[in-house]
């Protein structure tokens, strides 16, 4: 289903395609993409207009921060397509199958990311069109605010060049990266249960060598994709972390400066805030859940029955338990950890930034 999702945003192209199924689908990309820099052009020659009013100027930067965090994450995903592709195949041969909760996880994980931010865009839209505002200033070829037949146009053209250029592509890769993490986590939980099963046999040693031999394997194999992960992704969430990072600090500013006044304004930018945080916690517990699964494949090896085993599968053991003592993780441009340490200092810095501003604004 997140390859399917993929693929109607314009992320995903088919293999066995022929020559004018593949045309088709390079005009539809290039489409999006020209609906892309539509948006962010009109949206900056707006923002530059309005620059004197600080409050909406702001405002504008905001929204925009959120524009640039999808369109740029679109360009490294499609930079990084071709590697991602090979990852993505050679888990889907691997045999590996995810447990039903997981899978369901996957799946619900797409569908309550999508509705809300559906949701949040319909409300966003409707607040603009009942107050007289766009829900993001942007130039328009006639005067958006004179009526609200202009007002309605103006939010239907930023929704057909935001929606799935920005704003379902960035859900379509937030579910397949998330997707494959949360594969990861369950295969890490399996080789540690396969660990602490494991019973050597003398009668079939052959057989019992075997399925050792297997276990060793796998855990090989998902070391090789965490690792691509990690590599493929990191700028991705280095992109994530900076997003955020904006976020927070001109939420901090927005809060000391806005008056009560001005609610509409402020209940905006809390909005967007509270958007970027749940993307980001959701990243975040999913690297957090990694770095655990990966530490807890050492725990399970040494739980294992290896005193009765011979020596050289308790070689292979302690091969284990040291490779895991690294865990597995995601980075941000090998900057930072994705986890929930991360996070939470991420807010500790919002909130120090917000009661450094309020104390100078009182003063």
């Amino acid at each position: 289903i997140n390859l399917t999702y993929l693929f109607l945003v314009g992320l995903w192209p088919g293999k066995d395609w022929t020559k004018k199924q593949a045309s088709i689908y390079r005009i539809y990309q290039k489409t999006l993409l020209c609906f892309s820099v539509t948006f962010l052009v009109i949206t900056g020659v707006k923002t530059y207009e309005i620059r004197h009013d600080i409050i909406y100027f702001l405002a504008n930067i905001d929204k925009s921060i959120v524009a640039y965090n999808y369109f740029f994450k679109v360009i490294i995903f499609l930079k990084r397509r071709g590697d991602f592709k090979r990852l993505v195949d050679d888990i889907l041969s691997s045999g590996d199958t995810v447990r039903g909760v997981n899978r369901d996880r996957m799946i619900d994980h797409l569908v309550l990311v999508t509705g809300f931010n559906s949701v949040l865009m319909l409300v966003f839209s409707m607040l603009g069109l009942y107050n007289g505002d766009m829900t993001i200033e942007a130039w328009m070829p006639f005067d958006a605010k004179k009526n609200k037949m202009n007002m309605a146009l103006s939010s239907q053209i930023l929704a057909v060049i935001f929606c799935i250029p920005f704003s379902y592509r960035a859900i379509g890769m937030q579910g397949i990266v998330c997707s494959i993490l949360i594969y990861l986590c369950d295969q890490l939980e399996t080789l540690q249960n396969n660990i602490k099963d494991f019973e050597f046999c003398k009668e079939n040693e052959r057989e019992s060598r075997e399925r050792f031999k297997k276990i060793v394997q796998k855990h090989i194999r998902l070391m090789r994709y965490a690792t691509s992960m990690e590599s493929i992704f990191s700028e991705y969430f280095l992109i994530q972390n900076l997003a955020v990072t904006m976020e927070l600090c001109l939420n901090a500013m927005m809060v000391t400066m806005v008056g009560t006044s001005q609610k509409i304004v402020l209940a905006g930018f809390l909005g967007l805030l509270g958007l970027a945080l749940l993307n980001a916690y959701i990243y975040c517990k999913l690297g957090n859940e990694l770095i655990d699964q990966s530490e807890g494949v050492s725990f399970a090896a040494y739980s294992a029955a290896w005193t009765h085993w011979p020596v050289d599968l308790q070689r292979d053991v302690l091969l284990i338990i040291r490779a895991s003592q690294r865990p597995l993780q995601m980075s941000a441009g090998g900057i930072a950890a994705i986890s929930m340490h991360t996070y939470g200092t991420a807010l500790y810095n919002g909130y120090s930034i917000f009661a450094v501003l309020n104390d100078v604004v009182e003063n």
